[in-house]
């Protein structure tokens, strides 16, 4: 897959930078999880997980994805009005988020510690939205190690406070403070760019053409954020649907178990995805027949990863208790039973570029709805599938876990046999 790929390009080059700190920053967030869950319980797990889930939904809406767009002007001007088009309605979905947050904090009458999250929720939102949109004009302006270092230094910082806080008992607070302030920190390399660029006789402030560009791309609020929604809601109402019907520790243990699962995809097979995009793009282009690629692409995948996630079927309790303490028993079991799925969503995952090749990214938004319905039905429904069935949680999270699998190799084989048929067009 490698071959014909010259590692001293400009592009690799650039590749690399970018990859080097997000593998860095991983390895130091992984490495240091089996301490940190010597320190939290379960249930803080749960709470930080719900927290997150709510932020990255909010942080999905906050700029209608106009943040997407800083890469495509031609023009250095146009891309910074876009980048306070980006800040202008971050702003707006941020104090929305608080003066809702607020009201249902008053009018339910809860505790203070509900008031302390909604605050929180407001700060992690905009940080992390303005993250967002730095990244993307880093990108743009090709400050790739700019992206490296806020991301390294966030994953330090957060890691490192929470070693503190654990330490000192601060509980589900001392997660949520530790995770906000190295985002804070992190998006301070950003902050320091933006002031430099915001001041420059360059990048004046145009209403008019703020307005203009807004209309210019406005197919990313109306296309692409729903798509992103979609994702960000999935995830959302899976944790409201665990922490209602079972409880905010089950959903905690399932949040670990599921994080653990999706390392593979996030240290080799965005990579292994990043390099067949390149190639089946180049190939497509001149017209040549994609399929053994992506066939020798899904073979190496799959024997990449049957190991780890086979030895996480057969012994996955064991493994989260020695691995993260005895309190992790159930994400254990959970990580076991939900392995399979995990493994095909690693293969199709790092895949899920194909359809963008070929031209079939609409039929691919239906795959990618009907797998998030099928999910929401499953965790939506959960006492009545197991009051039918008389299933107890790790037999219910077993079912969902084959029926997903069968789906994701599905998908797998629907776009080989795609891949294949266009083959016999080219050839």
């Amino acid at each position: 897959m490698l071959k014909g790929l010259n590692i001293k390009s400009e592009f690799i080059r650039s590749v690399m930078v970018l990859t080097s700190g997000t593998v860095i920053a991983q390895v130091i967030s992984y490495a240091v999880t089996p301490l940190i869950t010597r320190l939290f319980t379960p249930e803080d797990f749960g709470e930080i997980g719900v927290f997150m889930r709510v932020v990255a939904f909010l942080t999905a809406l906050g700029t209608a994805r106009y943040e997407m767009t800083l890469p495509l002007p031609k023009s250095d001007h146009h891309a910074f009005q876009l980048f306070r088009l980006s800040l202008k309605i971050s702003f707006y979905t941020v104090f929305a988020s608080l003066f809702f947050g607020l009201l249902y904090w008053v009018f339910t009458g809860l505790e203070n510690y509900t008031l302390v999250f909604v605050l929180f929720v407001a700060i992690a939102t905009f940080f992390m939205i303005f993250k967002n949109i730095g990244t993307n004009w880093a990108i743009r302006t090709k400050a790739f190690k700019l992206i490296s270092y806020s991301s390294v230094l966030t994953s330090v910082t957060s890691n490192g406070l929470k070693l503190i806080t654990g330490s000192l008992g601060f509980g589900v607070i001392g997660l949520i403070m530790s995770t906000v302030i190295g985002t804070i920190t992190g998006v301070s390399f950003y902050l320091i760019d933006y002031f430099k660029s915001k001041n420059s006789p360059a990048f004046s402030k145009s209403r008019a053409k703020m307005y203009v560009l807004s209309q210019k791309y406005k197919e990313f609020p109306k296309v692409n954020l729903p798509h992103t929604l979609i994702d960000s809601a999935r995830e959302l109402l899976i944790a409201f649907f665990l922490t209602y019907y079972l409880s905010t520790s089950l959903f905690g243990s399932y949040d670990l178990s599921f994080k653990m699962l999706k390392i593979p995809l996030l240290l080799i097979g965005t990579s292994i995805g990043q390099v067949l995009y390149q190639r089946a793009s180049e190939k497509f282009a001149r017209n040549e027949n994609i399929y053994p690629l992506l066939k020798r692409t899904v073979g190496s995948l799959f024997l990449i990863s049957i190991i780890p996630f086979g030895i996480v079927y057969f012994w996955g309790e064991p493994l989260f208790v020695f691995v993260f303490g005895p309190e992790w028993k159930l994400a254990g079991q959970i990580a076991s039973v939900i392995s399979p799925w995990l493994m095909f969503n690693f293969i199709a995952s790092s895949i899920s570029m194909i359809p963008t090749v070929i031209n079939k990214l609409r039929w691919f938004f239906w795959i990618g709805l009907i797998t998030t319905v099928v999910q929401l039905l499953f965790f939506g429904l959960y006492p009545q599938i197991v009051s039918s069935f008389d299933l107890s949680p790790i037999q219910f999270f077993s079912t969902t876990s084959w029926v997903m699998t069968v789906i994701f190799a599905i998908v797998i084989l629907w776009e080989l046999a795609l891949v294949k048929r266009i083959a016999f067009k080219v050839d």
